[in-house]
């Protein structure tokens, strides 16, 4: 971060900020509000079957389904973005103007390009992020609630969404944590030969091909690259998130 802030100015450590921006309206919406519909309407219907043993696994599909849908919506933007941060003169006149190639060159479905390992990434951070989200509450919840004042009970929707912030990083640690090689499979594909889109089209690969080069190249650490600031973003972002969401709900209950 010092070195990109020495050499680009710091307000490089904020590129591809405006389409980050644009995509997290309609991502968090399709993503929180499908979950928690989808947990309630699957639990319901597990529970009514002979299957409601396993009512708790409802979040986990949920979680599933809802990440699948975002993902797919917003997959063109996320591809604008990270190419605007992955090399200092991609600015997003350059950056549209790649794109705007590329669409000529390959068609429309090039603004998908990565979107098999963003969902490979993506999917299964969410099924272990919901499943493990849920899991984490019933631990902090009565743990918070012994922690408090006894006779003090007006404080519950406050400590509701502390259970929400800290269930939140918790579970976003272990699920960004599992899900590394896929996240650093995905990026290296998503921006390697963007610039020569016949080249690419000729050399396509396979998530597990890029995966297989990654390790023979650099080892497992190499899947595993970007570990340390992948969980400085994510597991703030997941609390932040996810209480915020809580505490909207109560505000406009």
């Amino acid at each position: 971060m010092r070195h990109i802030a020495q050499t680009e100015g710091a307000r490089t450590l904020w590129r591809g900020l405006a389409p980050t921006l644009v995509a997290s309206g309609p991502s968090t919406v399709i993503y929180f509000v499908g979950y928690d519909y989808l947990r309630q309407y699957l639990g319901r219907r597990v529970q009514r079957s002979s299957w409601h043993g396993y009512e708790k696994y409802s979040a986990l599909l949920a979680g599933c389904l809802a990440r699948t849908a975002a993902v797919t919506a917003i997959s063109p933007i996320e591809l604008v973005r990270t190419r605007m941060q992955s090399a200092a003169t991609h600015d997003f006149k350059t950056v549209m103007r790649g794109v705007s190639s590329n669409i000529r060159a390959s068609g429309i479905r090039t603004l998908w390009r990565g979107l098999v390992p963003t969902l490979w990434r993506d999917v299964p951070f969410s099924a272990i992020y919901w499943f493990g989200y849920e899991r984490w509450r019933d631990v902090y919840a009565p743990l918070l609630k012994a922690a408090e004042p006894a006779g003090n009970s007006s404080r519950g929707g406050g400590r509701d969404i502390l259970v929400a912030f800290c269930s939140g990083a918790s579970s976003g640690v272990v699920a960004a944590a599992l899900t590394t090689p896929f996240d650093v499979a995905k990026t290296r594909r998503q921006i390697e030969q963007h610039v020569d889109a016949q080249a690419h089209r000729r050399h396509r690969r396979s998530l597990a091909q890029v995966m297989r080069q990654i390790a023979a190249a650099d080892g497992l650490r190499g899947l595993f690259a970007g570990l340390a600031p992948r969980l400085m973003k994510v597991a703030p972002s997941c609390a932040i998130m996810i209480s915020a969401y809580e505490f909207g709900k109560q505000a406009l209950k």
